[in-house]
Protein backbone atom coordinates (compact mmCIF):
# COMPACT_ATOMS: atom_id res chain seq x y z
CA UNK A 1 0.00 0.00 0.00
CA UNK A 2 1.31 3.45 -0.90
CA UNK A 3 2.39 5.56 2.09
CA UNK A 4 1.42 9.23 1.99
CA UNK A 5 3.35 11.77 4.05
CA UNK A 6 2.87 15.54 4.12
CA UNK A 7 5.63 17.84 5.37
CA UNK A 8 5.18 21.45 6.52
CA UNK A 9 8.44 23.31 7.14
CA UNK A 10 9.64 26.89 6.60
CA UNK A 11 13.28 25.98 5.86
CA UNK A 12 13.20 25.12 2.13
CA UNK A 13 16.62 23.43 2.14
CA UNK A 14 15.77 21.15 5.07
CA UNK A 15 12.28 20.55 3.67
CA UNK A 16 13.60 19.16 0.41
CA UNK A 17 16.32 17.23 2.21
CA UNK A 18 13.74 15.56 4.45
CA UNK A 19 11.56 14.72 1.45
CA UNK A 20 14.51 13.09 -0.31
CA UNK A 21 15.48 11.16 2.83
CA UNK A 22 11.98 9.72 3.38
CA UNK A 23 11.50 8.81 -0.27
CA UNK A 24 14.77 6.90 -0.23
CA UNK A 25 14.13 5.10 3.07
CA UNK A 26 10.41 4.31 2.95
CA UNK A 27 9.24 1.99 0.21
CA UNK A 28 6.44 3.21 -2.04
CA UNK A 29 6.31 6.62 -0.33
CA UNK A 30 4.58 9.74 -1.67
CA UNK A 31 5.51 13.06 -0.08
CA UNK A 32 3.70 16.37 -0.31
CA UNK A 33 5.88 19.28 0.86
CA UNK A 34 4.97 22.89 1.58
CA UNK A 35 6.22 25.95 3.45
CA UNK A 36 2.74 27.43 3.89
CA UNK A 37 0.03 25.92 6.13
CA UNK A 38 -2.60 27.34 3.78
CA UNK A 39 -1.44 24.99 1.02
CA UNK A 40 -2.48 22.07 3.19
CA UNK A 41 -6.07 23.16 2.60
CA UNK A 42 -5.70 22.10 -1.04
CA UNK A 43 -4.88 18.53 -0.03
CA UNK A 44 -7.09 15.68 1.17
CA UNK A 45 -5.21 15.42 4.45
CA UNK A 46 -7.38 12.58 5.74
CA UNK A 47 -5.72 10.35 3.12
CA UNK A 48 -2.24 11.11 4.50
CA UNK A 49 -0.78 8.63 6.96
CA UNK A 50 1.04 11.38 8.79
CA UNK A 51 1.90 15.07 8.64
CA UNK A 52 5.39 16.10 9.71
CA UNK A 53 5.24 19.72 10.79
CA UNK A 54 7.87 22.16 11.97
CA UNK A 55 7.55 25.92 12.32
CA UNK A 56 8.58 28.90 14.42
CA UNK A 57 4.94 29.82 15.01
CA UNK A 58 4.03 30.59 18.64
CA UNK A 59 1.80 28.20 20.54
CA UNK A 60 -1.30 30.41 20.11
CA UNK A 61 -1.03 30.01 16.33
CA UNK A 62 -0.70 26.25 16.73
CA UNK A 63 -4.12 26.18 18.32
CA UNK A 64 -5.61 27.93 15.30
CA UNK A 65 -3.81 25.60 12.89
CA UNK A 66 -4.86 22.41 14.71
CA UNK A 67 -8.13 21.81 12.84
CA UNK A 68 -6.08 21.68 9.61
CA UNK A 69 -3.10 19.75 10.98
CA UNK A 70 -5.23 17.14 12.72
CA UNK A 71 -7.12 16.23 9.57
CA UNK A 72 -4.17 13.96 8.79
CA UNK A 73 -4.33 10.49 10.32
CA UNK A 74 -1.51 11.54 12.67
CA UNK A 75 1.11 14.23 12.94
CA UNK A 76 4.71 14.50 14.13
CA UNK A 77 6.12 17.73 15.55
CA UNK A 78 9.65 18.88 14.81
CA UNK A 79 11.21 21.68 16.87
CA UNK A 80 13.85 23.93 15.31
CA UNK A 81 16.37 25.94 17.30
CA UNK A 82 14.63 29.20 16.36
CA UNK A 83 11.30 27.93 17.65
CA UNK A 84 11.55 27.24 21.40
CA UNK A 85 7.75 27.39 21.58
CA UNK A 86 7.59 23.76 20.44
CA UNK A 87 8.41 21.20 23.11
CA UNK A 88 7.43 17.72 24.27
CA UNK A 89 4.68 19.07 26.55
CA UNK A 90 3.01 20.91 23.69
CA UNK A 91 3.32 17.81 21.49
CA UNK A 92 1.62 15.68 24.14
CA UNK A 93 -1.06 18.28 24.81
CA UNK A 94 -2.02 18.55 21.15
CA UNK A 95 -1.97 14.80 20.51
CA UNK A 96 1.14 14.52 18.33
CA UNK A 97 2.21 10.97 17.54
CA UNK A 98 5.85 11.92 18.19
CA UNK A 99 8.14 14.86 18.95
CA UNK A 100 11.70 15.49 17.77
CA UNK A 101 14.07 18.43 18.18
CA UNK A 102 16.48 19.34 15.39
CA UNK A 103 19.15 18.25 14.79
CA UNK A 104 17.70 14.76 15.16
CA UNK A 105 18.92 11.20 15.14
CA UNK A 106 18.00 10.05 11.63
CA UNK A 107 17.65 6.38 12.58
CA UNK A 108 15.33 7.08 15.53
CA UNK A 109 13.32 9.52 13.45
CA UNK A 110 12.95 7.10 10.55
CA UNK A 111 11.89 4.27 12.86
CA UNK A 112 9.20 6.44 14.43
CA UNK A 113 7.92 7.68 11.06
CA UNK A 114 7.66 4.09 9.80
CA UNK A 115 5.83 3.06 12.98
CA UNK A 116 3.36 5.93 12.72
CA UNK A 117 2.77 5.41 9.01
CA UNK A 118 2.23 1.67 9.28
CA UNK A 119 0.30 1.45 12.51
CA UNK A 120 -1.37 4.84 12.77
CA UNK A 121 -1.50 6.99 15.89
CA UNK A 122 -4.18 6.20 18.46
CA UNK A 123 -5.36 9.69 19.04
CA UNK A 124 -8.64 11.61 19.12
CA UNK A 125 -9.51 14.21 16.52
CA UNK A 126 -11.20 17.52 17.28
CA UNK A 127 -14.90 17.11 16.43
CA UNK A 128 -16.02 19.33 13.56
CA UNK A 129 -18.73 20.66 15.89
CA UNK A 130 -16.07 22.29 18.08
CA UNK A 131 -14.85 25.34 16.18
CA UNK A 132 -11.57 27.12 16.69
CA UNK A 133 -13.54 30.18 17.84
CA UNK A 134 -15.18 28.04 20.55
CA UNK A 135 -11.80 26.75 21.74
CA UNK A 136 -10.49 30.30 21.98
CA UNK A 137 -13.66 31.44 23.76
CA UNK A 138 -13.26 28.72 26.40
CA UNK A 139 -9.65 29.73 27.02
CA UNK A 140 -10.46 33.43 27.24
CA UNK A 141 -13.49 32.95 29.51
CA UNK A 142 -11.64 30.61 31.86
CA UNK A 143 -8.64 32.92 32.15
CA UNK A 144 -10.77 36.00 32.90
CA UNK A 145 -13.71 34.70 34.94
CA UNK A 146 -12.02 35.43 38.29
CA UNK A 147 -12.52 39.12 37.51
CA UNK A 148 -16.28 38.63 37.06
CA UNK A 149 -18.93 38.76 39.76
CA UNK A 150 -21.72 36.21 39.37
CA UNK A 151 -23.97 38.62 37.47
CA UNK A 152 -21.21 39.57 35.05
CA UNK A 153 -20.34 35.88 34.67
CA UNK A 154 -23.91 35.21 33.48
CA UNK A 155 -24.05 38.44 31.49
CA UNK A 156 -27.01 39.68 33.53
CA UNK A 157 -27.85 42.88 35.48
CA UNK A 158 -28.11 42.72 39.27
CA UNK A 159 -31.89 43.13 39.07
CA UNK A 160 -32.26 40.02 36.87
CA UNK A 161 -35.21 37.80 37.71
CA UNK A 162 -34.85 34.25 38.97
CA UNK A 163 -36.26 33.06 35.67
CA UNK A 164 -33.56 34.97 33.75
CA UNK A 165 -30.83 33.61 36.02
CA UNK A 166 -32.03 30.07 35.58
CA UNK A 167 -32.36 30.45 31.82
CA UNK A 168 -28.82 31.78 31.53
CA UNK A 169 -27.43 29.08 33.82
CA UNK A 170 -29.00 26.28 31.77
CA UNK A 171 -27.70 27.81 28.53
CA UNK A 172 -24.16 28.07 29.90
CA UNK A 173 -24.22 24.60 31.45
CA UNK A 174 -25.16 23.15 28.07
CA UNK A 175 -22.67 25.26 26.13
CA UNK A 176 -19.63 24.52 28.28
CA UNK A 177 -20.42 21.03 29.57
CA UNK A 178 -17.12 19.07 29.59
CA UNK A 179 -18.74 16.04 27.94
CA UNK A 180 -18.95 18.08 24.72
CA UNK A 181 -15.17 18.46 24.69
CA UNK A 182 -13.89 14.97 25.40
CA UNK A 183 -11.71 14.84 22.29
CA UNK A 184 -9.92 18.18 22.55
CA UNK A 185 -6.63 18.92 24.34
CA UNK A 186 -6.82 18.20 28.07
CA UNK A 187 -6.06 21.77 29.12
CA UNK A 188 -9.02 23.15 27.17
CA UNK A 189 -11.29 20.42 28.53
CA UNK A 190 -10.24 21.33 32.09
CA UNK A 191 -11.04 24.98 31.40
CA UNK A 192 -14.54 24.02 30.22
CA UNK A 193 -14.94 22.05 33.45
CA UNK A 194 -13.84 25.08 35.50
CA UNK A 195 -16.42 27.25 33.73
CA UNK A 196 -19.26 24.82 34.50
CA UNK A 197 -18.12 24.60 38.14
CA UNK A 198 -18.23 28.39 38.42
CA UNK A 199 -21.67 28.42 36.77
CA UNK A 200 -22.94 25.96 39.39
CA UNK A 201 -21.43 28.08 42.15
CA UNK A 202 -23.00 31.29 40.85
CA UNK A 203 -26.37 29.59 40.38
CA UNK A 204 -26.37 28.19 43.93
CA UNK A 205 -25.85 31.70 45.31
CA UNK A 206 -28.15 33.75 43.08
CA UNK A 207 -31.03 31.29 43.33
CA UNK A 208 -30.81 31.11 47.12
CA UNK A 209 -32.68 34.15 48.53
CA UNK A 210 -30.64 34.32 51.73
CA UNK A 211 -27.29 33.94 50.00
CA UNK A 212 -28.31 36.41 47.31
CA UNK A 213 -29.11 39.12 49.89
CA UNK A 214 -25.71 38.63 51.52
CA UNK A 215 -23.92 38.52 48.15
CA UNK A 216 -25.60 41.68 46.85
CA UNK A 217 -24.67 43.50 50.05
CA UNK A 218 -21.10 42.22 49.72
CA UNK A 219 -20.81 43.53 46.15
CA UNK A 220 -22.10 46.93 47.23
CA UNK A 221 -19.63 47.21 50.09
CA UNK A 222 -16.68 45.56 48.36
CA UNK A 223 -16.98 45.27 44.55
CA UNK A 224 -13.57 43.57 44.37
CA UNK A 225 -14.87 40.53 46.26
CA UNK A 226 -16.35 38.66 43.31
CA UNK A 227 -17.20 35.29 44.90
CA UNK A 228 -19.44 34.24 47.76
CA UNK A 229 -17.86 33.07 51.01
CA UNK A 230 -19.49 29.68 51.61
CA UNK A 231 -18.16 29.64 55.16
CA UNK A 232 -21.02 32.01 55.99
CA UNK A 233 -23.93 30.10 57.50
CA UNK A 234 -27.17 31.07 55.79
CA UNK A 235 -30.63 30.59 57.26
CA UNK A 236 -32.80 28.09 55.36
CA UNK A 237 -35.81 30.16 54.41
CA UNK A 238 -36.47 29.31 50.77
CA UNK A 239 -39.99 28.57 49.60
CA UNK A 240 -41.41 26.89 46.49
CA UNK A 241 -42.90 30.22 45.44
CA UNK A 242 -39.55 32.01 45.11
CA UNK A 243 -37.31 29.17 43.90
CA UNK A 244 -39.36 27.12 41.40
CA UNK A 245 -40.27 28.49 37.99
CA UNK A 246 -42.42 25.69 36.56
CA UNK A 247 -46.00 26.13 37.79
CA UNK A 248 -46.81 22.42 37.99
CA UNK A 249 -43.51 21.65 39.71
CA UNK A 250 -44.21 24.45 42.19
CA UNK A 251 -47.61 22.94 43.03
CA UNK A 252 -46.07 19.54 43.71
CA UNK A 253 -43.38 21.14 45.89
CA UNK A 254 -45.99 23.03 47.93
CA UNK A 255 -47.83 19.75 48.53
CA UNK A 256 -44.52 18.16 49.51
CA UNK A 257 -43.75 20.89 52.05
CA UNK A 258 -47.18 20.47 53.61
CA UNK A 259 -46.66 16.69 53.79
CA UNK A 260 -43.28 17.24 55.45
CA UNK A 261 -44.85 19.53 58.02
CA UNK A 262 -47.35 16.80 58.88
CA UNK A 263 -44.65 14.13 59.02
CA UNK A 264 -45.82 12.27 55.91
CA UNK A 265 -42.36 11.93 54.35
CA UNK A 266 -43.24 9.15 51.90
CA UNK A 267 -45.92 11.29 50.31
CA UNK A 268 -43.53 14.26 50.37
CA UNK A 269 -40.87 12.26 48.52
CA UNK A 270 -43.37 11.24 45.84
CA UNK A 271 -44.43 14.87 45.32
CA UNK A 272 -40.82 16.07 45.22
CA UNK A 273 -39.83 13.49 42.62
CA UNK A 274 -42.70 14.71 40.47
CA UNK A 275 -41.51 18.28 40.94
CA UNK A 276 -37.91 17.31 40.09
CA UNK A 277 -39.03 15.62 36.86
CA UNK A 278 -40.67 18.87 35.73
CA UNK A 279 -37.92 21.23 36.82
CA UNK A 280 -34.54 19.53 36.64
CA UNK A 281 -31.39 20.73 38.43
CA UNK A 282 -33.33 22.88 40.90
CA UNK A 283 -31.10 23.08 43.98
CA UNK A 284 -34.07 23.79 46.30
CA UNK A 285 -35.97 20.66 45.21
CA UNK A 286 -32.79 18.59 45.38
CA UNK A 287 -32.13 19.70 48.97
CA UNK A 288 -35.69 18.85 50.01
CA UNK A 289 -35.36 15.40 48.45
CA UNK A 290 -32.13 14.85 50.37
CA UNK A 291 -33.77 16.01 53.61
CA UNK A 292 -36.81 13.75 53.15
CA UNK A 293 -34.63 10.78 52.17
CA UNK A 294 -32.62 11.20 55.36
CA UNK A 295 -35.82 11.29 57.42
CA UNK A 296 -37.06 8.07 55.81
CA UNK A 297 -33.75 6.28 56.37
CA UNK A 298 -33.90 6.80 60.15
Amino acid sequence: MRKKIAILMKDEKYLKSLEKFLNSKIEDCECFITQDVRELLTEDLESYNTLIVSSVLPEGIWLKALPVIRKAQSFILLAVSEGPELNADIATKYGAAAFFKLPLNSEQFLAKVKEVVENGAEKAKIPTAVSVDMLEEISYFSENMDSYDYYTFFGLPQNASLADIKKKYIAMARKYHPDKFRNIPADIREKAYDITKRANEAYSVLMNPSRKVIYDKMLKENPDAKRFDFRIKVAYNETPEDTIQNNQARRFAILAVKAMESGDYRSALTQLKMAASMEKNNSYIDRLIEEVTQKLSK
